[in-house]
């Protein structure tokens, strides 16, 4: 039985409940980031500019797990709002936890090994340097095997947010990143008669948090009956396909953004270290910006499950509209902030007036389209959670593939990476559009079908 029934009540407030927990621990975690990037920023830019090279590897291994997430989160809502709407067998949620539980562990080890291995490569390819692998590897050494406490954690959090509980994953993130915090300084600069270990103890710092944290979500899931159950292991291969249905077209919606990030990346190396450095800072401070909308869009997923398992259409259209009208107003309330203080956020992070000055070139334009960027947030999720993921991945194609990269690449040559920045704000804009009439057009059709 989920623990909370979304089926039912106030839409707006029933959303604003279940986000609000996962707001939390999404703020803690990513402010957390931006903090820890402030710490690096005190070493060196070198060490700004090697973590930078690291995101696109983070990202991909994230986006498999997210992938495998968002396949877990949509068929557990359905099956919670059947068993609403009385049409499905009460042990087919557990189930389907406990299979995707099996599934993103062994994925992620085998992953996590698999990118140790090719490391210097990858980030030649990037376009760092000989003398910049050391760095990358202090941090990655450690990074990679604690990446698979962190993707279970990610995927028992969905399971939780599919039942309908978000206040449990939410305390639990944001506890974690509180230990996070306090493990950061004393290991990066050696506090309290330990050594300096730098990007080390930045590494070290996160894999100890996300172990504990691994720990604690497992008892929160195993006391919820959420998972395990010896007569379900039988059917992990149907589970598994239920996922992956959802899953393989969520994973490749979602790679499509590293991907597109590495090749950006070589593009800002170009410039030199220090436009790699800018550019990372960048990113970290529209993380926190945009850190609502992220946790919106992983709240309207659930929501819109389950309705549409027990047949809520009137609720899911009214969730929607109301995720999208906050997505515009969330992204014109931090756009203005950005575009007057972008230069003193930055010098929060880094010291160095180069690193600084193109932060706040990226913050000045970007954040206006961060409205649009929301809506396609919002789109992309409730295609996954009502059943069709391929619309979410034709979307992220269009909007990183068609748009972004050529459009990049043609403004980078007459522009420089100001035109980089200009491209980031045409293809968020232009498939934010496109994502609100597209699934407009799929809650019509789907009416259709449910009447």
């Amino acid at each position: 039985m989920p623990q909370t029934d979304l089926t039912q009540g106030h839409v707006p407030l029933s959303l604003a409940r279940l986000t609000a927990p996962m707001m939390m621990g999404v703020s803690s975690s990513i402010l957390v980031q931006v903090l820890e990037m402030g710490f690096i920023g005190q070493l060196s830019t070198a060490h700004v500019a090697a973590i930078t090279f690291t995101f696109p590897l983070t990202m991909v291994l994230t986006s498999i797990a997210l992938g495998i997430s968002i396949g877990t989160s949509s068929v557990i809502a359905r099956s919670v709002g059947q068993q609403s709407h009385s049409r499905s067998d009460s042990d087919d949620v557990q189930r389907l936890g406990t299979h995707s539980l099996i599934l993103v562990t062994a994925a992620m080890s085998i992953l996590a090994a698999l990118c140790w291995l090719t490391l210097d490569p990858i980030f030649l390819a990037l376009g760092a340097r000989a003398e910049m692998l050391p760095l990358i590897h202090s941090y990655l050494d450690i990074y990679l095997p604690g990446s698979v406490f962190f993707t279970t954690s990610m995927i028992l959090g969905s399971i939780m947010r599919a039942n309908g509980s978000a206040t449990a994953p939410g305390i639990i993130m944001t506890v974690g990143s509180l230990v996070h915090l306090v493990l950061d300084p004393i290991l990066i600069f050696g506090w309290f008669g330990l050594p300096a270990m730098e990007l080390s103890g930045a590494a070290i710092a996160m894999t100890v948090t996300r172990f504990a944290t691994l720990i604690v979500t497992l008892v929160f899931v195993f006391k919820g009956n959420m998972v395990l159950n010896s007569d379900h292991f039988r059917a992990f291969f149907a589970s598994t396909k239920r996922i992956l249905h959802i899953g393989i077209p969520a994973i490749a919606t979602n790679l499509i953004g590293p991907v597109t990030a590495a090749y950006i990346t070589r593009l800002m190396a170009n410039y030199g270290e220090t436009a790699v450095a800018g550019f990372g800072v960048a990113g970290r401070i529209e993380s926190v910006a945009a850190m609502l909308l992220f946790a919106l869009s992983g709240s309207i997923g659930p929501f819109v499950g389950q309705n549409l398992g027990a047949k809520r259409l009137d609720r899911v259209r009214q969730g929607v509209r109301a995720s999208y009208q906050f997505s515009l107003l969330w992204g014109f309330a931090v756009a203005l902030p950005m575009f007057i203080f972008g230069e003193a956020i930055s010098s929060l992070i880094d010291s160095s007036p180069e690193v600084i000055a193109i932060a706040a070139l990226y913050l000045a334009l970007v954040p206006w389209s961060y409205g649009c960027w929301g809506m396609l947030m919002m789109a992309t999720a409730s295609f996954n959670a009502v059943g069709k993921p391929l619309p979410s991945t034709a979307l992220a194609f269009a909007r990183m593939v068609v748009v972004y990269i050529p459009l990049a690449s043609v403004l980078d040559h007459y522009f420089g990476y100001q035109g980089i920045f200009i491209a980031t704000l045409i293809s968020n804009s232009l498939l934010g559009i496109a994502a609100y009439y597209w699934f407009r057009s799929q809650l019509s059709t789907m009416s259709g079908a449910y009447a």
